[in-house]
């Protein structure tokens, strides 16, 4: 599917020239709290209590459009090494590409012509919100198509006629985990060219990781007060920001896709701060022998 859409684009698109990247995977630890820990952990899987956080369960196959060759190839790169630290799956290169970044100097024109020929990236979305996403003034909108899965990870189907996922098996839910979990199929980011001005590849390629690998609100997790580099874009040139996406951020990638999301929320939570907390433990080692 990657060259249809590559030509669909290419004529609302503009190649950049971002600055050399930094081959580093994390930039920065600090000390923090459990308190500060449970907040970015809920910011970003933000699930209902008894709802289920999804994430990709087959292998991942990142790719970018709308910068140069050498960029774009160094954009997939950098997400495949980084997707690889956090023991994401990925399918070997080449692939069929289910995580796509769009580079655009027009996201509205972007997001209503891939809507025209390809609407079912969209998903279930309703025409509203693609209307909403298409309109954002946000400096990238992101979202994620998805299915449902076994709890032992089986594709479910939908009979037809029917909204609702059909589920075969002896398994009982409980209280804690359900006979289901919501997968990713595939996930989009599309950026504004304007926005990522200056960055280098592995600026945009760390944020978009942060984009299509997890569901994130870049407002809800920047309130959070943490290091991210999900407040990256945009940003005014006297204004510091990461070089590379940090341990907070790889630290929420490992414990999202370490843990089992066929729990509900709340206790899937519970398990991934533990993550989050342990590679926070483990920048300050790093620091600490530096």
């Amino acid at each position: 599917m990657l060259t249809p859409i590559l030509l669909l684009i290419a004529a609302q698109t503009a190649a950049a020239s971002p600055p050399e990247p930094s081959s580093e995977i994390v930039v920065q630890g600090t000390r923090v709290g459990k308190e500060q820990i449970r907040d970015f952990v809920k910011s970003v899987t933000k699930a209902p209590f008894d709802g289920q956080v999804a994430r990709f369960d087959r292998p991942a196959c990142p790719s970018s459009m709308g910068l140069t060759p050498a960029q774009n190839a160094a954009v997939a790169k950098r997400m495949r090494n980084v997707a690889s630290a956090a023991g994401i799956r990925l399918a070997p290169a080449p692939c069929t590409p289910n995580v796509f970044v769009v580079v655009t100097r027009d996201k509205k024109a972007a997001i209503e012509a891939i809507d025209k020929q390809f609407p079912g990236y969209f998903g279930d979305m309703s025409s509203k919100e693609i209307e909403d996403l298409a309109s954002s003034s946000e400096p990238a909108v992101a979202w994620q198509v998805k299915s449902m899965l076994s709890s032992d990870g089986d594709l479910l189907e939908k009979p037809a006629g029917s909204s609702t996922y059909r589920v075969q098996g002896t398994f009982n839910p409980s209280r804690i985990r359900a006979v289901t979990k919501p997968t990713f199929v595939a996930s989009i980011v599309v950026v504004d060219i304007r926005a990522a001005a200056g960055l280098t590849t592995t600026e945009l390629a760390d944020y978009a990781v942060m984009r299509t690998f997890a569901a994130t609100d870049p407002d809800r997790v920047v309130k959070t007060g943490v290091p991210t580099i999900l407040g990256v874009l945009g940003q005014p040139d006297d204004k510091p920001i990461p070089v590379t996406l940090t341990y907070w951020d790889l630290g929420l990638l490992k414990a999202l896709y370490s843990t089992d999301n066929a729990y509900y929320a709340r206790y899937q939570r519970g398990e991934m701060e533990e993550v989050v907390r342990e590679e926070l433990e483990r920048s300050r080692n790093v620091e600490k022998r530096r």
